[in-house]
């Protein structure tokens, strides 16, 4: 996973189902992403105990038998 990067975002809180934004960075509790808003890019700090967040590039096919170390 590379920052920043194009994901998806979902937050009840704030009623954000889907919606496309940058995540600049993850910080101590909160995810930092860069959304369209009222048509402007605002900088939205979302709680990360109440967030999802998918990224929109998939993990590639590295092949049968390697594995990722998490």
């Amino acid at each position: 996973m590379e920052i920043p990067s194009k994901v998806s975002v979902f937050n009840r809180t704030l009623e954000v189902k889907g919606k496309a934004g940058t995540l600049v960075s993850i910080n101590e509790g909160f995810y930092e992403v860069v959304m369209e808003v009222q048509s402007r890019n605002h900088t939205v700090l979302f709680a990360i105990a109440e967030t999802v967040i998918i990224f929109n590039d998939a993990i590639p096919d590295l092949g049968g038998e390697f594995e990722i170390e998490r």
